[in-house]
Parts: C-alpha cells; structure tokens; sequence
C-alpha cells in the first residue's frame, strides 16, 4: 500500500514537472511569435509610410514639370537644363508605371491624347488643360502656309508652340494622314517617307524631335502597319493606340456621352491611354468632367513618354 502511494506521488511530481516544461516551452514560443507578429507589424507600418510618401510624391507630377519650366526660364541655358529637367521628370512617370503594375501604389495613370490636329479649336483644348493644370499628348499632322492651311497658319503655328512650350508632348501622326491608294499607307517607304516629312517640318519649325507617333486610324487599320512596325525602330520611334476614347472620331455625340465613353470605361485600367480629338465642340465641353472624373477615380494625368509601357 504504501509503495503505492510512493508510485503516485513520484507520478504526480513527474506530471506536474512536464506540466510546467510545456507550459513553459508554449510561453517560450508565444513570446517569439509575438514579437515576430510585432515585428512584422513594424514593417508593414514602415512599409505603408514608404507607400504613403511614394504616393505623396506622385501627386505633384502632374504639375511639377510645368513649375519647373517657369523656374527654368530666367537661365541663360534654357534649353539644356529645361531637357535635364524632362528627362527627369519623365523618368520619374515611367518608376509610377512600374509602381503600378507591381501593385505598389493605389495612384493609376490617364494619358489624355488629341490626334489629327492642329484645329483653330486646338487654343481652346489647352485653355482647358491650363484651367486644370493638365499635361497631355497631341499627335499632329503637318500643318503650315506650305501644305495648304494658309487661312489658319498663324494659329496653328502659336498652338505648336505653347503645346511645347507648356510641357505637353507632341507626337508625330504623319504629314498627311491621307487613306486610300494614293495614301499613307500605299507601301512602307511612302509611310516612313511621309512620317519623316513630319518630323523635320516640326524640328526645323519648333526644335522639337518627335518620338512617338500614332498610326491615322491606329495600327489596326491596315494591313501594311505589321511591316511598317520594324521601320520605325530604325528611326528612333515608338508607336502607341489607345485603350479608352470619347467616341467623337466615329459621329457627334453629346458632350455628355463623350464624358460617360471614358468615365464608364475605366475597371481593370491602371494605366489608360484616351484618344480624343481636338477639332470637337462636344470634346472641348467634356473635357472638364472627363478631368474631374478621371481625378475623382484616382488617376493622375500625364503626358507620354517613349519610354511607356504604354508604347510599342
């Protein structure tokens, strides 16, 4: 009997030390995950401020290249520190790009564009773009007292010039944007023939070098873009279509609806490309709403570069 109660007491001293070992062992590894949770919580708070001062930073893109050239002006060497500035400015969108696509950032991207012009509309556009501080990218076509447009030469000269002078981007859309047999697209040297035409009116004009270009009617319109494609490589240009646009070069819809084509269509695009065109009335009435819609939806907009992801 009493060897009995030895064994129990034995048992119940061996029990309550493997009690006390295991409560010990899970204080011992609450602790660490504790402190790993509280670490981790640490980064990820330092991780989101990072985020945060990111965002903070791209808020001011829209508007700090153009401060800048106001800044810039007063400098005997304009023309280089206002380039050195550009380049970096531009390298600052394309890390927001890749910010984007990473899913580092909430910030999306709007690059508003206008093709076919210069329009004696075009002065309002930028009005516009002024209004709300709005660097955007037109692609134009080659428009002076030499090819034709004597009525409005003089506007379509000052339109070149405040585009480049306030920050926007121009893009090449050929000289004549012409369809047809006798068009642009009637053989691949005629293209880059008269693309290039474009490019020296605007750099002998303006001192402006082009590197993006849009196809007239996108780079699905015809059959012969495939073998123009590589060509343009050869001579320092990218391409870029669209993936949200007003609707206004198919038939004349309300400003409402111009607002809406865009504003509606904006789910699974962080980064958008919108064509317009600046000859449009109802664009021009829109534009203002497409803005604030676009802000409202979190996208900051911006001119192209042709380092975008957005170009091909």
């Amino acid at each position: 009997m009493e060897k009995t109660k030895r064994t129990a007491r034995i048992a119940a001293i061996i029990l309550n030390v493997c009690s006390l070992l295991l409560i010990g062992i899970i204080f011992h590894f609450y602790r660490i995950f504790d402190e790993n949770i509280s670490a981790n919580k640490k980064q990820t708070a330092i991780l989101n401020e990072q985020i945060a001062e990111q965002d903070r930073l791209t808020d001011d893109l829209s508007v700090s290249y153009h401060e800048k050239l106001d800044e810039l002006e007063s400098y005997k060497d304009f023309e280089e520190l206002v380039a050195i500035e550009k380049e970096s400015y531009f390298n600052e969108i394309i890390d927001l790009e890749q910010r984007i696509l990473e899913g580092g950032t909430a910030k999306k991207i709007a690059y508003l564009t206008f093709d076919d012009g210069p329009y004696r509309l075009s002065e309002r556009f930028l009005d516009v773009l002024d209004e709300y501080d709005v660097r955007a990218t037109f692609f134009y076509l080659m428009k002076c007292q030499e090819t034709g447009y004597e009525d409005y030469s003089d506007i379509y000269d000052r339109v070149y010039r405040r585009i480049i002078s306030s920050g926007h981007t121009l893009g090449n859309h050929t000289a004549s944007h012409k369809f047809g047999e006798s068009g642009v697209y009637q053989s691949v040297d005629y293209f880059i023939q008269d693309l290039l035409k474009n490019r020296s009116f605007i750099y002998d004009r303006y001192g402006y070098m082009t590197t993006v270009m849009r196809f007239p009617g996108g780079s699905g319109t015809s059959s012969m873009a495939p073998y123009i494609i590589p060509r343009l490589k050869e001579i320092d240009y990218v391409y870029v279509d669209w993936n949200a646009e007003t609707g206004d070069g198919k038939k004349v819809m309300s400003p409402e609806t111009y607002a809406a084509n865009v504003l509606n269509n904006t789910e699974g695009k962080d980064i958008m490309v919108v064509l317009m065109h600046d000859y449009s009335e109802n664009t021009l009435a829109a534009l203002p709403d497409i803005i604030k819609g676009l802000r409202k939806q979190g996208y900051i907009l911006l001119p192209l570069c042709d380092r975008s992801v957005m170009c091909h």
